[in-house]
């Protein structure tokens, strides 16, 4: 038999299969601590742009909760003590309105403090309804221990710094201005207040009212549905509404060009009534905060959430490029230094801190490209030089592409990404199985013989 076809002799790995396995799982091991600690500066990142967020948001305004308008009257209560003295003590009594309508505009604005961006709003609400005359007699209050001369009309703010202008309320037929402060500080801790609505002892069955009111606020606005029958309609350019809260939308219309919503909450649906009367310690605001609902002007995931969801991928990533040149020194005459695995697995790491950095400087899918062809590059240009075939570069180029066009499509995905994610690693250890089908674990050589390569 010639030497052209003599069998070549089963190809040998530089160190034991198993020892070799072990010595892969420990720099992969290594290689986690990195990946750790590139996500600890993920987070850090993260933390400070939602803290520059903050400080944009406080010279402007928090989040906005709007309540009311809730007239509050005062009245004596009459009572004789242990010891036969009679005592008159202050109470408060609250009254909601019958009919509520709120019809509001978000305005996003976009400010940036360096490389951070926030999303700040103006909202422009105008409030209108109508209020029953309060009746105290089912109550048993005489009309004497009634201080209509000290109600006051209050509408809760949750965030003042935010008001624009000087807000007027029309009240039946007269002008009622605004001076900061709850007024009632158990319904709410900040708001605006309206002293003196009565020029008598309220002598009209009702009061209509109306409100203008300029909002600054970030992230979200929020509303207490107040009235016997609260509609609250809102709109915006803005593209990517959140609903949140106790009660969703009765309808909405979101286009690339903004969103519609609106509300229309009964008060059969909360669990407090039309009027109440303060008793004892209680908080109003523990009853009426569950009810809030709201609307915010949604952020797409942050590239500080992308580039930290691919990092969850980073192991794997790490686990299948060392898969890969392991089975090229399995199946080929091809001998790798555990050294150039691990340079190997440093471009791989490598990868997030550059997403990360660009990514604060570019759109994520503009970072994405740019650090995926830089690694993919460096790592094919290094393997050339290991290899020594252009098909089997050909092959660890492809099988890198593959991978990380791959996890954008899983980033991307999100509601879907469990099931391809399974589907793509059933795939992978199918692939991986069958192309080691006829090695011979126990003594690292192929259990058939091939010719020698050229």
């Amino acid at each position: 038999m010639t030497n052209e076809t003599m069998p070549a002799p089963p190809r040998r790995l530089r160190y034991p299969a198993l020892l070799e396995l072990i010595i892969l799982g420990g720099l992969t091991l290594v290689l986690m601590v990195a990946l750790m600690m590139i996500r600890s500066t993920v987070m850090e990142r993260a933390q400070r742009a939602q803290s520059v967020r903050a400080e944009i948001s406080s010279g402007w305004g928090q989040s906005q909760t709007v309540g009311g308008p809730v007239l509050v009257v005062p009245y004596r209560v009459r009572h004789v003590d242990a010891y036969g003295k009679q005592q008159v003590s202050i109470n408060r009594a609250r009254f909601l309105p019958d009919k509520l309508i709120v019809r509001g505009q978000l305005l996003p604005e976009r400010r940036h403090r360096g490389i951070f961006e926030t999303v700040l709003y103006r909202a422009q609400l105008r409030m209108e309804g109508e209020l029953t005359r309060p009746d105290f007699a089912s109550w048993g209050v005489a009309a004497e221990d009634v201080l209509w001369n000290e109600a006051m009309v209050t509408i809760g703010v949750s965030d003042l710094r935010g008001i624009r202008g000087n807000p007027v309320m029309r009240w039946h037929d007269r002008a009622l201005t605004f001076s900061g402060g709850s007024g009632d500080p158990r319904l709410w801790s900040s708001g605006l207040t309206a002293a003196r609505p009565f020029a008598e002892a309220a002598p009209s069955a009702r009061y209509p009212f109306a409100l203008d009111l300029t909002l600054n606020g970030s992230e979200q606005i929020g509303f207490y549905p107040l009235g016997a029958e609260t509609v609250v309609e809102m709109s915006s350019p803005w593209p990517d509404p959140s609903f949140t809260g106790a009660f969703l939308p009765e309808s909405r219309r979101i286009t690339p060009r903004g969103f519609t919503a609106r509300w229309s909450i009964s008060s059969l649906a909360r669990s407090y009534p039309q009027r109440w009367r303060e008793s004892g310690d209680e908080s109003a605001l523990a009853a009426v905060a569950p009810s809030a609902f709201s609307v915010g002007l949604f952020t797409p995931v942050s590239h500080y959430q992308q580039t930290e969801r691919s990092l969850k991928y980073g192991a794997l990533f790490i686990v299948l490029t060392f898969v890969t040149f392991f089975l090229y020194e399995l199946l080929s005459p091809v001998t790798l230094h555990p050294v150039q695995y691990f340079l190997v697995g440093g471009a791989l790491c490598l990868f997030y801190l550059l997403l990360l950095s660009i990514s604060e400087h570019a759109p994520f899918a503009v970072a994405y490209a740019i650090a995926s062809v830089a690694t993919v590059s460096l790592i094919t240009a290094y393997g050339a030089a290991l290899l020594h075939s252009k098909l089997r570069v050909l092959g660890l180029a492809t099988v890198l592409a593959l991978l990380y066009g791959y996890l954008y499509v899983l980033l991307n995905l999100e509601d879907w990404a469990l099931l391809m994610g399974s589907i793509g690693l059933f795939l992978i250890l199918a692939l991986v199985m069958y192309a080691t089908r006829t090695v011979d674990w126990g003594s690292a050589h192929l259990g058939m013989s091939r010719e020698r390569e050229a």
